[in-house]
């Protein structure tokens, strides 16, 4: 008889399970049939000997992949959302925000933005980045701005973690760490306990891991995603990925417009009405190459 369970961490030789309807994390091995595991997977196990043995991956609803110089590899599965994080200091960066919006279109998934260290920015800063914030919602995203300094910083944040499953992604700096301690108040106690039925010890480190929240939502928290590139992705891909200029585009006269020189493009349409927010637009000729 199969069991459904939930792929906790991965540590190459064996994997850290959640068994379904169980609280304790527990220690099994992969068959060889059985394709590269990742935080988050869900999958079926059999004991064999008293050995809990992985014996199929579930298909994924969702995959987060990062591609190196030989191949593009799993990094996170059955995410909802990708957390973008930003901040002044150092700096609110769009150019990135909108690399990793793209790399959640691409993954299946939902962008969150989050402007932290809200309470560090002055009357001014707080204005700009209200109208970037307000911008992103207006293409669909949801958007907060917090901090993890003050009483009810966070309290924006929480109200949008309810049910779903996310990653951090974002610049260094930026104060993810902060974050994650904040939702994770028990994180060491957690790692210990994967650490203890698995005997990784300080291996843990470097690990993917997924971590159920309290309201139902869950966050993976991933030194693999906390950088990302699109320079591996056509212009098409990076196209689909700007919500908005998928929109007007469904008005464009050519079906191959690139949105630049073209007659009749319905996103310089939208440019000059102001539906689409210029320095998006210019973001995406960057990532786009164009």
């Amino acid at each position: 008889m199969s069991i459904p369970a939930r792929v906790i961490a991965n540590f190459r030789a064996s994997v850290a399970l959640q068994l379904e309807g169980e609280a304790e994390i527990v220690k099994a091995h992969a068959l060889r049939s059985v394709p590269l595991l990742v935080a988050g997977d869900n999958v079926l196990c059999e004991y064999d000997a008293g050995v809990l043995r992985v014996v199929s991956l579930v298909p994924r609803e969702s995959v987060l992949e990062r591609a190196d110089r030989r191949s593009v590899k799993p990094l996170a599965a059955n995410l909802t959302h990708l957390g973008i994080v930003s901040a002044n200091p150092p700096g609110i960066d769009t150019l990135l925000i909108d690399q990793f919006c793209v790399a959640a279109h691409r993954a299946g998934v939902g962008a969150l933005i989050i402007f932290n260290k809200s309470d560090l920015q002055q009357a001014e800063e707080q204005a700009a980045s209200k109208r970037i914030l307000d911008t992103y919602r207006a293409i669909g995203y949801p958007a907060v701005a917090i901090d993890t300094k003050s009483d009810g910083g966070m309290e924006p944040l929480y109200n949008e973690l309810e049910g779903r499953a996310f990653t951090l992604v974002g610049a260094s700096g930026v104060g993810k760490s902060s974050i994650i301690q904040k939702l994770l108040p028990d994180k060491e106690l957690r790692v210990g306990a994967v650490s203890a039925a698995t005997g990784f010890g300080s291996h843990t480190t470097s690990v993917t891991f997924w971590y159920e929240l309290p309201n139902g939502g869950a966050i993976i928290d991933s030194p693999g995603v906390r950088q990302y590139s699109v320079a591996h992705l056509s212009p098409e891909t990076v196209r689909s990925g700007y919500h908005e200029l998928a929109r007007a585009a469904e008005s464009c006269r050519f079906g191959n417009c690139t949105h630049t020189v073209e007659p009749g493009c319905g996103v310089r349409h939208a440019l000059a009405d102001g539906t689409i927010a210029r320095w998006r637009y210019e973001n995406y000729c960057k990532l786009a190459g164009i």
